[in-house]
């Protein structure tokens, strides 16, 4: 499988978004800093969660829409939304005008732009792709959208405070150069759902009808718990696990080959431990994703729960500087593993009629995750390290029972539906 073979669609997908997020990784992690200097910390803390909460909510009405309008019509409404957020947001940090509270609005709406746009992306991307080349699509992706990240992140810390409009007015400019691929290059790939005929269901109770039938999925429901415990234990190096280290690493000294030595305090380690599953990812997505085709989803997804429950075991309570690095190496791996194969296996669930919804309920898994990777930090005041560890182990088998659970009632559904399709008609 070759980028060239893919789709158009993913294509157009994967290098804008590579464009996008290089650029706007260099401004939005950084605005809770922002905030807080132009409006204090506690109102920045409010302006940050009411930004992901909007965006949350709006993405449930995205998925609703993409299934009765398509995915084309809400990608490109939702792209416009965007340009003129970003737009306004510059102006708003121009040498006109520097306004805190109508960057605030426009984060807002940038919000509802991203809100409706991900159920659409997420939903076009299974339409397009098959079993054979999905891992593959899934892979590319998340590795593009790590170096992205890497890149735009080094950028930011250096040009952010001082070329805020400049950045800004480049993010503008990509977003409007997306919206033109779009509206030239994007086909629709789904098909829509027509309105339902009793007009009493219409409007929000149509919609509340629409993620009842997605409710009612226990397979799928259970598939997006286990996801969600793994993206908690992810998140927990940017949370607890950063925090533990830093505090009880102490300093060390680190000698190479007694020809020098150097100090490694708690921070310096987690700067490294980052770096590290940077470079790991950047480096051995592809690589890991094509030595692992040939093997079962259930198998490398057992496989990658057990290096996430080793890994994180050790990151939960050692202090050692190798062995922490080792523990990274596990992760990662496991991380690698995972991450497509959850993909796949996530795209092959979801029901073909209601794609869109099926995936803002998936969005869940990610902001989910971030919400109980935060908690850890709470959890690590209560607990000790090795009470994390074991923590740590516990999420990781209900996830092997899970994905268990998952894959056992995905055969017997398509066993009995290829039972189905091979039974003799009556006459």
């Amino acid at each position: 499988m070759r980028f060239r073979d893919l789709h158009p669609n993913i294509k157009i997908r994967i290098i804008t978004r590579f464009l996008s997020v290089i650029v706007g990784t260099t401004i939005f992690p950084f605005m809770s800093i922002y905030f807080t200097e132009k409006l204090g910390q506690a109102t920045a803390g409010v302006i940050m969660l009411s930004t992901v909460t909007t965006t949350v909510l709006i993405s449930f009405y995205g998925g609703f829409l993409v299934d009765r309008i398509g995915r084309r019509k809400v990608i490109v409404s939702s792209q416009t939304v965007l340009v003129l957020a970003y737009a306004m947001m510059t102006v708003a940090n121009s040498d006109w005008l520097d306004s805190a509270w109508l960057t605030f609005a426009m984060l807002l709406v940038q919000s509802i732009g991203t809100g409706l746009l991900f159920p659409a992306i997420d939903a076009m991307f299974i339409d397009v792709t098959n079993q054979e080349n999905r891992r593959f699509v899934y892979s590319l992706n998340y590795w593009s959208l790590n170096l992205a990240m890497s890149i735009g992140a080094l950028a930011g810390g250096f040009l952010f405070q001082t070329h805020r409009f400049e950045l800004l007015l480049t993010l503008t400019g990509v977003h409007i150069f997306t919206l033109l691929v779009f509206i030239l290059f994007i086909s629709e790939s789904g098909q829509m759902k027509k309105p339902a005929q009793d007009t009493k269901r219409a409007g929000w109770k149509e919609l509340l009808h629409h993620y009842q039938l997605v409710a009612r999925d226990r397979i799928f429901l259970c598939f997006c718990l286990a996801a969600l415990l793994g993206s908690a234990l992810l998140n927990q190096k940017l949370y607890y696990i950063a925090v533990r280290v830093q505090q009880e690493f102490g300093s060390q000294y680190l000698s190479v080959a007694d020809l020098f030595s150097i100090e490694i305090n708690g921070i310096k380690l987690v700067g490294i431990m980052q770096m590290e599953n940077t470079l790991l990812v950047a480096i051995g997505m592809l690589w890991v994703t094509k030595w692992t085709k040939r093997f079962s989803d259930s198998l490398m997804l057992r496989t990658g729960t057990i290096l996430y429950m080793v890994g994180f075991a050790i990151m939960g309570s050692n202090n050692m500087f190798w062995i922490l690095l080792l523990a990274v190496l596990i992760v990662t791996l496991g991380e690698l593993i995972l991450t497509p194969v959850n993909q796949a296996v996530m795209a092959d669930l979801v029901d073909e009629q209601s794609r869109g919804s099926y995936m803002a309920v998936y969005g869940l898994v990610a902001h989910g995750g971030r919400l109980f990777g935060a908690s850890g930090i709470l959890l690590g005041v209560l607990l000790p390290s090795w009470m994390m560890s074991v923590l740590y182990v516990l999420v990781g088998c209900i996830m092997l029972y899970l994905f268990h659970y998952v894959l056992k009632e995905r055969q017997k559904k398509k066993t009995a539906n290829v039972l189905q399709n091979e039974s003799p008609v009556s006459v």
